[in-house]
Order: structure tokens, then C-alpha cells, then sequence
């Protein structure tokens, strides 16, 4: 019988608990942008990675080999995927 009391007090904060908690980037597009650590608008291999995408994908779209995807080379790349088939249309 105790634990009903700790139960109603755990359910009824559940709804501010959740306001609280930041919300997790839901889109590939928004985990990307979160994963630029530093906010210099490109993207490292290890940026890459802890956005969920594939080193294939990395070593395919940084054009200049310089170690880094910039936001050109990720538009480009992605022109070129769509048209190969390998990525959706641009919604």
C-alpha cells in the first residue's frame, strides 16, 4: 500500500519532467546540424559519425579531401546522389 502514494506523486510530475528535458533532434537533417560540435558550419569525420551517418557517405561528399563536409559540398553531394538514385528527392 506504500506505493501507491509514491506512484500518484511520480505520475503527477511526469508532466513537468517532460517539459523540462531537451528535446532529441528528430530529423537526419536536425541530427546533423546538432552534430556540428563547434557550430562552424562544417563537419568533421567525427561530427560526421556522431550524427549517425556513414563514413561512405563522408568520404563521398567531402569533395576537396580536406577532412571536413561544408554545407556547399553537402548541398552538391547530395544533387549528385539524387540523381544516381542513392538519395530521396529533396522534400
Amino acid at each position: 500500500m506504500r506505493l501507491l502514494p509514491l506512484f500518484l506523486a511520480l505520475t503527477a510530475a511526469a508532466p513537468a519532467l517532460a517539459q523540462t528535458a531537451p528535446a532529441a533532434p528528430a530529423t537526419p537533417r536536425e541530427r546533423l546540424i546538432a552534430a556540428d560540435a563547434n557550430k562552424d558550419g562544417k563537419w568533421s569525420k567525427e561530427e560526421w559519425l556522431a550524427a549517425g551517418r556513414r563514413e561512405m557517405g563522408f568520404a563521398m561528399l567531402d569533395a576537396d579531401k580536406d577532412g571536413f563536409v561544408t554545407q556547399p559540398e553537402l548541398v552538391e553531394g547530395m544533387k549528385r546522389m539524387q540523381a544516381m538514385g542513392m538519395a530521396p528527392p529533396p522534400q
